[in-house]
């Protein structure tokens, strides 16, 4: 018989050796098959932590959410005047009118070519409309004498006010590539100057052609009279400045104000520098009969209270914005707290409730073999149940979330100071949530801060009794998150740090070993009965032998 390890029952005696070899062996694969088990058991168990680490990690960053006053006083605003100022509000504003008189809007430093005038070309022999650069600036559109591939044929300095670099394009890019108007607004969109700190910061200047109208145009995304638009052109660096200066001429800008463009703009000459300058405006307002000057931007915080204002109010109208708290929209956000709790807590209860079944267990590999890969899912799948049966993280987790909405916040004054009191109570011994909203919206006009105190609230000795409803599960959800991590990790990787992590690779260590001595042992079988095969062969050829004589 051909064997494994080799050639046995050429003696004749009868015995199999393979079939008592693998006799021999049953008690160790055995041994193996328990290492086995429990490794991927535990394996499943860190998949199982892992999930529900992600579910609480989530509830938990809603919770952060909650605590925002945003979703538990959200205000709401209106503007009679809304064209020409609008507003938000967070919680600290008050529930009033203010009187907002806009006498100007901070404005961008914007240029456009004026209204009724297109580009001008100074090579008069270009075809109509033509956007090449050398036909804008130059001369018959041609290549000056002497004037090399890599020589400047256009260069300028262009200014934010802030900052200032160079716009150059070279003679081949000009006459030989033939770059076009919208590789200038594109490379003036590029632009970037060094910064004080020495980084590359973009000027924040948009330009761009527009072909329908034959204009050019260029704005400075930032408002306010320190924002500004600066082009210069340096006029002795010979046929490049001339035509640089007619570039820029030609582009015939204006400035932009209140919805109109301006004339041309003329050149201010410093020395040998033509420039062409717009800056932005500030913006002026009156809330409240107080008067805010200088605004560079249009956004202004006051009392809670964010306006943005748009254009001039007319003169003796002020807009009227009205700040009320949004109670519909808090309603709904309530509703919406309730609603995650119940499902993050309902899931938990179901993990924590739930047996398993107990004829369904961890496969061998042997058992694996004889299934199919359907029917070894589905057996895992119930055999995955009720891993987390009575598990002390489920029952600490669950127990602070009960814990949280059922106590009294210390810091809220007056009647409305547990969650009960606003219309949420437990609907059953598991504590699964329910809401009344008619009681909720009595509460709420009753008292506008009831659930701003209730959830919202924090403590700033991180006190538990005092703070708000999200605040305590906020916080007792990241202590539980950081002993799961200690246990079991974030997710199911067997090689982090984790309690889990670490004994799942200590049980393939364990494998890895028991498989040495499994091979040691079955070689030491097969010694043993190749051992017994030739004590055989040696007693048959003696019997032979006396028998025959």
């Amino acid at each position: 018989m051909a064997g494994a390890k080799g050639i046995y029952g050429l003696s004749g005696s009868g015995l199999d050796v393979e079939s008592l070899v693998r006799v021999g062996m049953i008690s160790e694969q055995k041994k193996y098959d328990r290492i086995y088990k429990k490794e991927v058991e535990t394996e499943w168990r860190k998949e199982a932590y892992a999930n529900v680490y992600d579910k609480v990690n989530t509830f938990k960053s809603r919770m952060s959410d909650y605590r925002l006053s945003s979703m538990t006083k959200p205000m709401t605003t209106t503007s009679s005047l809304a064209d020409a100022v609008t507003a938000t509000a967070n919680a600290n504003a008050g529930v009033m009118s203010h009187n907002v008189e806009v006498t100007q809007a901070a404005a961008n430093a914007y240029l456009m070519t004026t209204a009724g005038q297109k580009i001008h070309r100074t090579n008069t022999g270009a075809p109509t409309g033509s956007v090449k650069l050398k036909d804008v600036a130059y001369a018959g559109g041609t290549r000056p004498a002497g004037m090399a591939d890599g020589d400047a044929a256009l260069k300028f300095k262009i200014s934010n006010g802030t900052g200032t670099t160079e716009v150059t394009f070279t003679a081949e890019e000009v006459f030989t590539k033939n770059l076009t108007l919208n590789d200038l607004a594109q490379r003036i969109n590029n632009a970037r100057y060094t910064d004080s700190s020495g980084k590359k910061t973009s000027l924040d200047i948009r330009a761009s052609y527009d072909s329908v109208s034959d204009g050019f145009s260029m704005v400075n995304s930032k408002t306010g009279d320190s924002n500004k638009i600066k082009l210069s052109v340096d006029t002795s660096t010979g046929a490049a400045g001339t035509a640089t200066r007619n570039l820029l001429s030609n582009l015939k800008l204006g400035a932009v104000s209140n919805g109109s463009i301006g004339a041309p703009l003329a050149f201010s000459t410093s020395g040998t520098i033509d420039s062409l300058e717009a800056q932005g405006t500030n913006a002026t307002v009156k809330i409240d009969g107080r008067t805010y000057n200088n605004l560079q931007d249009n956004k202004l915080e006051v009392n809670g209270v964010t306006y943005t204002f748009k254009k001039a109010t007319p003169v003796g109208t002020p807009a009227t914005v009205n700040i009320a708290q949004d109670q519909d929209k808090l309603v709904d956000n309530v509703k919406k707290f309730v609603e995650e709790y119940n499902a993050l807590l309902d899931e938990l209860n179901k993990l924590y409730s739930n047996k398993g079944h107990k004829d369904y267990g961890v496969l061998t590999k042997s058992q694996e073999d004889g299934m199919t890969k359907d029917q070894v899912e589905k057996w895992n799948a119930k055999a995955k149940e009720g891993l987390l049966y009575h598990d002390n993280f489920l029952r600490s987790i669950v127990g602070d979330l009960r814990d949280a909405v059922i106590n009294r916040v210390q810091s809220v004054p007056g009647r409305y100071s547990t969650l009960s009191s606003i219309g949420i109570t437990a609907k059953d011994q598991t504590g699964h949530l329910q809401l009344d909203e008619t009681k909720l919206k009595k509460a709420i006009a009753a008292e506008p801060d009831a659930v701003n105190r209730l959830i919202s609230y924090d403590d700033e000795n991180n006190d538990y009794g005092n703070s708000g409803v999200a605040t305590r599960i906020y916080n007792k959800m990241n202590g539980r998150l950081k002993e799961l991590e200690r246990h079991s990790g974030v997710a199911a990787d067997k090689t982090d740090l984790s309690e889990l992590g670490k004994l799942i690779q200590n049980y393939e260590k364990q494998m890895s070993d028991f498989k040495k001595l499994m091979s040691s042992f079955e070689s030491k079988l097969y010694k043993k009965y190749n051992a017994m095969e030739e004590a055989i062969a040696r007693l048959s050829t003696q019997f032979n032998f006396f028998n025959g004589q």
